[in-house]
């Protein structure tokens, strides 16, 4: 067939249909044919796509036959050639297919479909944009013809049609929609014409008028300026309705230029299920558009395979393929040694799911719903009745509030706030739009499919070569290819050690993933032969063993692709990689390649052999990727994210519940009863409900009868004088007034009852008491601490006042120096001695403070506080770790969101500079480009070198150009320290200025202290510094008193052996060495929460000594379960 038979339909307009003079045949073949040509990509692709035309590589391969086979009977691999008549074909037939989408493409871009793209849908509801800007002078007539030539070739092909303009106020040609007539299109065409500017851009009240319609599907939005509302506030309101009723939004962004405007656009499209089409008219080209992205990806993907068949040597393609594999990707066809892996630029390393969750989670973001209306919720109140003699539950909340299961089982009466939760579940909504995106990115990136996310600094891959991994071998060179493009360059340095019976290394140490490194060691894997056992101990153990160059700080990864167990013993490889990786704080992941229908190798089952693998994974705190030639299978990283998500939708349906409950409640009752003030209690307002008949009003006595009817006789205006009257003319006491009342003490009013007075049934009166006398308070052991689960960014002083031992009530001395702890002497006259009181025989003493005390706890109470002081220990231990991971252990923790960076550049900085030219750009990207903090630099000796002159932004361009700067400095000259804390204030108020120096400046201390503080006086400026280690205390003195004066903390980097030292007691938890004392720290956040690790401790150890005591005393004594 030739291209222009093909093509032919492609460029006639849909009017020609009418006019074909061919028979009914042709007529109707023609409409067919107009039809398709109308359809939008999606469905367009479905009948012309690569996959439905056969050109993939699985049709190519097909087409292969037999050249050889392997002479190993355990290895079943053959090699298969194609011949060059079918690649010849083949190639023809990828020409024809792009110049099949570029016509496509060329016909969407054409009269009416350039500005507004292909328009689906029956029943069109058309909304315009005659804001100001849109319909301004020199834009409102080409906007008409525009939407003249819309109307006139698209129009006409619809069932229904609604046309809307919206600017301030909303303006509609009909009131309903009408059935498509030449007549209806001739209204619409003078109604267009006659659009005038009309104020602002209300999109979300035109969005509401046309959700009014119910039998309208499709909305086309013609929006030429930013919209009054946020694009988020639009977004939500959209994709609230488009779960209520199918109704698709195609976007148009006309001639508009409004970053706002087009995010809303975009992501109404997308929260829809529609289109979005940008088009320019000062350019006269469509910018984008969703259908011909479609068809851009489609082209891209016939020329990467036009490429890769062309790339073939000798117009024949000869692989080495599985006979049992079907389905193979393009990147799994080796084009020999001698082409290049193409090298993505480094970027951020990612996050594990566990610490991406602890930002982004539910409770991270203050998303639970328990949380959310725990403000609101009520338990059910129950009262023993002595009258009655038994308990009675509360009715009023039930009637009033809505019934919740709570998270712990119990049931709660909870008051429904409608717009808070309303605003609760939009939050929600887009919470769970960040984990899906996150899913996505996870599974749609290639090397992250099979390999997880890359996350740690220093990364060592074992590729497991056995010769049971033959059928493997093209897909594990594809992994790894995949691995060094787009993971490795980003990382600090790295390894590959591949392993079969014996242990081959690339090389003997870790090397920077520089382009000559990363072509190198893919040279060296493509050389590898499978062959041999499966020696995973072997391999870890050379891993573990080699010498690591460098900052022994940074984090460490090993990385295991393998299809099957050990041959070792499973449970003997994994305590040799807990112990290992433990030690050595290296963490290993485990990926397992299999196929859907592959032998299994040593274990009965897959299922088997990933649970062995898992462990192993898990053993370490790794994480465990299983991919199948079908897909993932299993990830903890998304698992994780899956849960999470499984959360959210819980909370949405209990949510969806909750407000269906309280609108059957509403429409329940009668109108007249609700009214009804004998149906009103005074807590619940209007009732939901009719309320039962209340009791019968008590017999009345004589006295009370005579009471009613002397107030019944008296005049109604009449006010009876409360003022008291003698009983008697002798009476001499005078008259005092009502109001006057007789103060009650506090204390009286403290303890002070009420209660209720009625008759009974035989004349006699009853009583029900409302209060009770409050009962002494008594002494509160240790309360459940709570502790957050992520680290915040604030110094340990703001850390400790919320989680320190004093305010998680932990201190030992308070629990057990109350007033019943107290030794008491009392002076006897007829003996002339002090003489203890009797009780204190009965308690152990202990010496506190210097001062004797009694044991009033008990054994169960002293446990439950070790518990909790062992919870908080491990929650301070993960603190200071977090201290010390990373550019905090070199220099500190990074609060403010403006920030300058002052470096000290001179002399004496020679030694220290290339170390801080390694850590800077750790702590750029770590804390100033992760947090979006402001930053700016200046380096000084003699002079002040600035970087910027301004703060900007810590964007990925600005981060990378503050790297550069840091490696073209060099050391010279003096310590002009005065003038450069005078140009770093200058930056602006608030700003954090981060001082790295060696404390030796060229002039008198004092004058820069007293500089400082009149820098900062009345400004929210504060000053931090920090140094490096094997400073005099001179120097050490002066970076304190510059931190301190100004309200900011001092830090010290501590060396590599103390923090080795310290990470090793806290992971160990001190179980093995309870006496070995931590490091001295000088910095001020290291220090002090090292001070409060250390008084934790020795209240453990006199809580432990107390609980000894106490059981020697009474061995009798139980605990509580």
């Amino acid at each position: 067939m030739s291209n222009s038979s093909e093509f032919s339909w492609l460029c006639k307009p849909a009017h020609d249909a009418l006019t074909c003079r061919d028979g009914p045949w042709a007529q109707n073949r023609q409409q067919r044919e107009d039809e398709r040509a109308w359809n939008s990509s999606v469905d367009w692709l479905e009948e012309n796509s690569l996959e439905r035309r056969g050109l993939t590589l699985p049709r190519l391969l097909s087409q292969r036959y037999t050249a050889s086979a392997s002479p190993r009977e355990d290895v079943g691999w053959t090699q298969q050639e194609i011949s060059a008549e079918s690649l010849s074909d083949f190639e023809t037939q990828l020409h024809q297919a792009i110049e099949l989408y570029h016509s496509r493409i060329q016909w969407l871009t054409q009269r009416s479909r350039k500005m507004f793209g292909v328009v689906r849908g029956c029943r069109l509801g058309v909304l315009i944009d005659s804001s100001d800007w849109t319909c301004s002078e020199d834009k409102l007539a080409d906007l008409q013809h525009h939407l003249l030539l819309l109307t006139e070739e698209q129009f006409h092909m619809k069932k229904q049609l609604y046309f809307i303009s919206f600017g301030t106020d909303i303006t509609s040609l009909w009131d309903q929609p009408r059935d498509v007539t030449p007549r209806r299109l001739h209204e619409a065409q003078q109604w267009l014409l006659q659009l005038m500017p009309s104020g602002a851009c209300n999109l979300l009240q035109a969005l509401e008028h046309a959700r009014g319609h119910a039998q309208l599907d499709t909305l086309l939005l013609v929006l030429g300026s930013r919209p009054d509302q946020s694009p988020d506030t639009i977004v939500d309101y959209m994709a609230q309705s488009s779960q209520e009723g199918a109704l698709t939004v195609h976007a148009v962004a006309y001639n508009c230029c409004s970053s706002h405007a087009i995010d809303t656009v975009k992501n109404m499209a997308k929260v829809t299920g529609g289109r979005y089409h940008l088009y320019s008219a000062a350019l006269g080209v469509v910018d984008s558009s969703t259908d011909l992205e479609l068809l851009w990806a489609e082209i891209k993907a016939a020329q990467n395979l036009l490429q890769h068949v062309q790339d073939m040597p000798h117009g024949q393609l000869v692989v080495q393929v599985c006979s049992e594999l079907d389905s193979l990707s393009l990147a799994d066809v080796s084009c020999g040694p001698c082409v290049e892996i193409c090298v993505e630029p480094p970027a951020p390393l990612p996050a594990t799911s566990a610490d991406w969750l602890s930002s982004h989670s539910l409770e991270a973001k203050q998303l639970d719903l328990y949380q959310v209306l725990a403000p609101n919720a009520y338990a059910p109140l129950e009262g023993y009745v002595p009258i009655l003699g038994k308990s009675i539950h509360s009715t009023v909340h039930e009637r009033a509030m809505e019934q919740f299961t709570w998270h712990d089982g119990t049931v709660k009466n909870v008051h429904v706030d409608l717009p808070s939760l309303k605003n609760y579940q939009s939050r929600l909504l887009e919470a769970e739009r960040v984990l899906e995106r996150r899913a996505e990115w996870l599974s749609n990136t290639a090397s992250r499919q099979i390999w997880g996310t890359v996350c740690e600094q220093r990364v060592q891959v074992l590729l497991d070569v056995c010769g049971t991994n033959a059928p493997y071998q093209l897909h594990m060179r594809h992994a790894v290819r995949l691995l060094l493009q787009e993971q490795l360059p980003s990382t600090h340095s790295f390894s590959i050690i591949a392993f079969g019976s014996d242990v081959k290394s690339w090389r003997k140490h870790l090397a920077p993933p520089t382009h000559e490194n990363l072509q190198e060691v893919w040279q060296w894997v493509q050389a590898l032969e499978c062959g041999g056992g499966r020696n995973t101990l072997a391999a870890l153990r050379h891993a573990m063993g080699a010498e690591l160059q460098g900052d022994t700080a940074l984090t460490r990864g090993l990385y295991l692709l393998t299809t099957g167990v050990p041959d070792e013993d499973t449970v003997e490889v994994c305590d040799y990689a807990a112990a290992s990786c433990h030690a050595a704080g290296v963490r290993l992941h485990v990926c397992l390649l299999t196929r859907e229908e592959g032998p299994v190798c040593c274990h009965d089952t897959w299922s088997k052999t990933a649970a062995a693998l898992r462990n192993l994974a898990h053993a370490t705190n790794g994480r465990f990727h299983w991919i199948t030639d079908m897909g993932i299978v299993e990830s903890d990283d998304i698992i994780l994210l899956v849960g999470e998500m499984k959360k959210a939708v819980d909370y949405w349906q209990k949510c969806s519940d909750l407000v269906d409950s309280l609108l059957r409640r509403g429409s329940g009752g009668d109108s007249a009863e609700a009214l009804s003030p004998q149906c009103c209690s005074p807590a619940s307002g209007p009732p939901a409900r009719a309320c039962r008949p209340g009791p019968s009003a008590p017999r009345p006595t004589r006295l009370s009868l005579a009471r009613l009817s002397r107030d019944a006789a008296e005049p109604k205006d009449v006010k009876r004088s409360s003022v008291w009257r003698p009983s008697s003319a002798k009476a001499v006491i005078p008259a005092v007034s009502s109001e006057v009342r007789p103060v009650q003490s506090a204390e009286h009013r403290k303890v002070a009852c009420s209660q209720s007075v009625f008759y009974l049934e035989n004349g006699m009166l009853g009583a029900v008491f409302r209060t009770y006398l409050q009962p002494k308070s008594t002494r509160k052991c240790s309360s459940t601490a709570k502790l957050p689960k992520h680290e915040d960014v604030c110094s340990t002083k703001q850390w400790l006042k919320r989680f320190g031992i004093r305010s998680l009530d932990l201190d030992l001395h308070k629990l057990v120096s109350g007033p019943e702890c107290a030794h008491r002497r009392t002076l006897v006259p007829t003996v002339h001695k002090s003489v203890s009181a009797k009780y204190c025989d009965i308690f152990p003493s202990v010496q506190l403070k210097g001062r004797l005390r009694h044991l009033f706890v008990s054994p169960g109470e002293l446990r439950q506080y070790l518990l909790q002081a062992e919870k908080v220990q491990r929650r301070y231990a993960r603190r200071t770790q977090w201290l010390l991971s990373g550019s905090r252990r070199v220099f500190g923790c990074v609060l403010e969101q403006a920030v300058c960076l002052v470096l000290d550049l001179s002399g004496s900085m020679a030694s220290g500079l290339p170390g801080l030219q390694r850590e800077l750009p750790t702590l750029i990207w770590d804390q100033l480009h992760a947090n979006g903090v402001r930053f700016s630099m200046l380096a000084f000796s003699g002079e002040v070198q600035v970087w910027q002159a301004e703060l900007v932004e810590a964007t990925e361009t600005r981060c990378r150009e503050a790297v550069q700067w840091l490696g073209q400095l060099n050391v010279h000259g003096s310590t002009s320290v005065l003038q450069a804390l005078q140009a770093a204030c200058a930056f602006g108020d608030p700003l954090g200025v981060y001082v790295v120096s060696d404390g030796k400046p060229d002039c008198s201390r004092s004058l820069v202290l007293r500089e400082a503080e009149r820098l900062t006086a009345g400004k929210a400026v504060v000053i931090h510094t920090t140094t490096l280690s094997g400073l005099d205390s001179t120097a050490r003195d002066f970076l304190k008193s510059l931190a301190h004066k100004t309200g900011g903390r001092f830090h010290q980097t501590p060396s590599h052996a103390d923090t080795q030292t310290i990470n090793q007691l806290l992971a160990q938890g001190f179980k093995e060495r309870e006496d070995a004392a931590l490091p001295a720290f000088e910095g001020d956040d290291l220090r002090r929460l090292k001070d409060e690790i250390e008084k934790l401790r020795m209240f453990q150890k006199q809580a432990k000594a107390f609980r000894e005591i106490i059981l020697e005393r009474y061995p009798e004594a139980t605990e509580p379960k």
